[in-house]
C-alpha cells in the first residue's frame, strides 16, 4: 500500500458473521465471569484480614513491605489480564480487527521485498524479546511452565488486536496512511507507557524488569519492534501477520519472566529489596515464593 494513499485496512461488512458473534458472546462471557471471580477473591481475603491471629497470614509490614505496597497475588492476575484481554477481543470485533486478523486476510503479492520485509520483522521480534530482552529480566524463582506460553498467546493476541483497533478508529478521519499511522503511534504509545507502568506492571505482571536494564530495553529492543513492525503493517495492512509477530514477542517476554500459574502462591518481593542493578542479577534466585532465603543485600 501507497503510504500516501487513505487506503483502509479494515472493514465492519462482515463483523455480524456468526462465528465473530460467538467470539464476541465468549469474550463478554468471560469478561463477567472474571468479574465475579474477581469479586469473590477480594471478598475472600478481606475475610482473612479479619481472622485476627488465628488466620495463618504473613505480616506484611514485617515482611519489608511498605504501607500501601500492593502485594502481587497470581491468581487475582490471571483475572485482572482475563478482564483486559475480553474487553481487547470486544473491541476487536466491534472495529473490524478481529474479521482482518483471523478471517479476511490482506495477503499482499508475494515479492521479494514482501518476503524480505516479513523475515525482518520476525527476526526483530525474536532477536529483540528472545535474546536482548531476557538479558535484563529477572524471576524471582518462579518456574518455567506451559502456562507462560498460554498466557503470551493470549496476551500477544489481544495487545495487537488493540493496536490495530487503534488505526482502525484513526483511518476513520481519512488521513494518509503515513499520518494514521504517526496518531496511532502517539495514541499507542502513550496508552501502552502508562498502563504499564501504573496497572499492567502492578496488578498483572510479576517483578521481573531490572531497573539499571530498562533504558536498554527500550533502545534495542521496544523502538525497533515498533519501527520495524509497525511500518511493515502500513505498507502491506497485513494485520495476521502483524498479530503474529506480536504474539511471538510476548510469548517470549511471558516466558522468559516465567510468569506464574494461576495456583501459584508466589508473591513479588518488596520493592525495596528488588534488583536494580545488573551486577547483582544472581541475587534474584534467593526469593522463595514470598521470602529471602536469606537476608538481601540492598
Amino acid at each position: 500500500m501507497d503510504w500516501a494513499s487513505d487506503d483502509k485496512s479494515f472493514t465492519r461488512d462482515r463483523i455480524f458473521d456468526p462465528i465473530q458473534l460467538s467470539i464476541l458472546g465468549s469474550a463478554v462471557f468471560f469478561f463477567l465471569l472474571c468479574l465475579v471471580l474477581q469479586a469473590q477473591a477480594r471478598r475472600t481475603r478481606a475475610s482473612a484480614l479479619s481472622g485476627g491471629p488465628s488466620q495463618a497470614m504473613v505480616n506484611h509490614t514485617e515482611a519489608g513491605y511498605d504501607k500501601g505496597e500492593h502485594i502481587y497475588d497470581a491468581y487475582t492476575a490471571w483475572l485482572s489480564a482475563g478482564t483486559f484481554f475480553s474487553v481487547c477481543f470486544a473491541f476487536s470485533w466491534a472495529t473490524g480487527v478481529l474479521d482482518a486478523t483471523f478471517f479476511a486476510h490482506n495477503w499482499p503479492t508475494s515479492d521479494a521485498s514482501f518476503i524480505a520485509f516479513t523475515v525482518a520483522s520476525f527476526i526483530t521480534v525474536v532477536v529483540g524479546y528472545w535474546v536482548i530482552w531476557p538479558i535484563g529480566t529477572v524471576s524471582y524463582g518462579r518456574a518455567w511452565g506451559w502456562h507462560c506460553v498460554l498466557f503470551g498467546l493470549i496476551d500477544g493476541l489481544a495487545e495487537s488486536q488493540l493496536f490495530l483497533c487503534i488505526w482502525s478508529v484513526v483511518e476513520l478521519l481519512g488521513f494518509p496512511r503515513y499520518c494514521t499511522g504517526l496518531i496511532t503511534f502517539l495514541v499507542q504509545g502513550g496508552f501502552k507507557a502508562n498502563w504499564d507502568q501504573k496497572y499492567w506492571n502492578i496488578y498483572v505482571a510479576p517483578a521481573h524488569n531490572i531497573e539499571e536494564w530498562n533504558k536498554w530495553k527500550i533502545l534495542f529492543v521496544h523502538i525497533p519492534n515498533v519501527f520495524i513492525t509497525f511500518s511493515y503493517f502500513i505498507t502491506y495492512g497485513n494485520a495476521t501477520i502483524y498479530c503474529a509477530t506480536q504474539t511471538l514477542a510476548l510469548i517470549g517476554s511471558t516466558s522468559f519472566m516465567c510468569f506464574p500459574s494461576p495456583s501459584s502462591k508466589y508473591t513479588n518481593p518488596p520493592l525495596s529489596s528488588q534488583v536494580e542493578r545488573f551486577s547483582d542479577r544472581a541475587r534474584a534466585r534467593g526469593w522463595v515464593l514470598d521470602h529471602w532465603a536469606e537476608t538481601p543485600r540492598v
